[in-house]
């Protein structure tokens, strides 16, 4: 089986994560860059990290790297390179463009000419031509320039973004991306050998991808992928691949606890989990933090305690320095025995917790910068 270049963008922050996750796959020649992971891995490999990889957001195949000076040189480069192997003729495509670079014009010219050169192609040697869908194309094309017309060319195998997990309809005022959920819980140690809760889990995200992570739940079980329209896709291999990933599926091992103030947060949590058909696993409660009984824990089983609390910003709390103190009076008053992480944008507000914190690590979630901190939350003296 041929062996296949490999990208796999990711969130800003989680790229050692990603890369843990790779490496375990089995992906080879790993390096980190900025916001990416590039491996090499063959077919059966990009299968697996669609439907099993957790924080990343693609699976992008390389195909070509090369450099041009001019847009008629890559018009014919483009028009040169295989198509057959991922398009039907008839099929449907979209070109990404990234970074057009100096000596190129904007991004919507280059994607139009990317575009004749695959349809000029299909439509001499097939006399038929694909058309192109923005929205769920057969084919979705990456094409990054940059540099003096250094050109690298990738298709996704992916199709919809990896984050559309397929068990979130309707979210709350402040959802968080599943990826980053995921690489939270990746980076606070999360196994599922310890009682976990997220006491202010509005839609649920961050509890659905932990109850996943516990049971070694595949990511991509709900949805569909880009490399099943392409025409040398294995229904068969996939079908094996797929049985045998569900078949790694483990009962849950610590309670998982999911909390929100809002009933209506917890009534789309609870319809989150459902799709995710994991709800039986979950306990949901409507509660304030200040008012919701931990999971026990012990000094062997510590708890862990990972949520993403309102910014101020996106949702209206009123004094959000003061809300931010009681979290912390709650934790040092209640959560004796467990390890807590905070994700928050309000540097000011977090200073409020009042606690040390032992960790913070920066993250994206979305377009915010924010800190993902952690607070242990030792029984008397460390």
């Amino acid at each position: 089986m041929a062996t296949l270049d490999l990208a796999f963008p990711t969130l800003a922050g989680l790229e050692e994560v990603l890369a843990a996750e790779l490496r375990e796959l089995g992906v080879t020649d790993l390096q980190t860059g900025r916001r990416v992971v590039t491996g090499r891995g063959n077919r059966e490999l990009v299968y697996r990290a669609n439907l099993e990889v957790r924080t990343a957001l693609r699976v992008l195949i390389n195909i070509d790297a090369f450099r041009v000076d001019r847009e008629q040189e890559l018009y014919d480069r483009l028009r040169a390179t295989n198509w057959r192997a991922y398009l039907r003729p008839e099929g449907t495509l979209y070109v990404d463009v990234v970074d057009p670079g100096r000596w190129f014009r904007n991004t919507h010219y280059i994607a139009q000419l990317a575009k004749d050169a695959i349809v000029d192609q299909m439509r001499d040697k097939y006399q038929t031509r694909p058309s192109v869908d923005k929205g769920n194309p057969d084919l979705r094309i990456h094409l990054r320039i940059h540099g003096e017309g250094e050109v690298d060319l990738s298709v996704d195998s992916s199709g919809a973004g990896l984050h559309c997990r397929g068990y979130r309809r309707r979210t709350g005022e402040a959802p968080i991306n599943e990826v980053l959920a995921a690489g939270m819980l990746a980076i606070a140690g999360y196994t599922g050998e310890q009682p976990f809760v997220d006491p202010m889990c509005g839609s649920g995200t961050i509890v659905a991808e932990a109850v996943m992570r516990a049971t070694n739940r595949p990511p991509g079980l709900l949805r569909s992928f880009g490399f099943e329209r392409w025409p040398d896709f294995d229904p068969a291999e996939w079908g094996s691949l797929r049985q045998a990933a569900m078949d790694r599926i483990v009962p849950l091992r610590q309670p998982i606890l999911g909390a929100d103030i809002d009933g209506v947060a917890i009534a789309i949590a609870r319809a989150t989990l459902d799709r995710a058909g994991v709800l039986p696993l979950v306990e949901l409660r409507t509660s304030a933090f200040a008012d919701l009984t931990p999971l026990p824990a012990s000094l062997e089983t510590p708890g862990l305690l990972v949520t993403n609390p309102p910014y101020e910003f996106r949702m209206e709390t009123g004094d959000i320095e003061a809300f931010y103190r009681g979290i912390g009076d709650t934790l040092k008053q209640h959560w004796t025995g467990y390890i807590a992480w905070l994700i928050s944008a309000n540097a000011r507000a977090v200073k409020r917790v009042g606690l040390r914190t032992s960790q913070k690590v920066p993250l994206m979630n979305g377009p915010v910068e924010t800190r993902f901190c952690k607070y242990e939350l030792y029984r008397g003296s460390r």
